[in-house]
């Protein structure tokens, strides 16, 4: 049986770096800046409240797919 629990899965490994962008690192940054340190964490801020408010499959909507387009294959 199913439990519905929620899964994230970002996709990259740069997620927790891009929480820190900008913050002044040593250049670890790896060209991400504040804007993408904000981004990431109004993301994140998102995703949280989505999980919490629980379960995130029935009251957020389905993903969709849009690989071609947005990478038009």
């Amino acid at each position: 049986m199913p439990s519905g629990a929620g899964v994230l899965s970002s996709g990259t490994m740069r997620w927790v770096e891009a929480l820190l962008a900008g913050a002044g690192d040593d250049g670890r940054a790896h060209g991400m800046d504040t804007r993408t340190r904000a981004f990431v964490t109004r993301t994140t801020e998102n995703l949280l409240h989505a999980f919490a408010d629980g379960p995130a499959a029935t009251s957020r909507p389905l993903p969709r797919h849009n690989v071609p387009e947005v990478y038009g294959t």
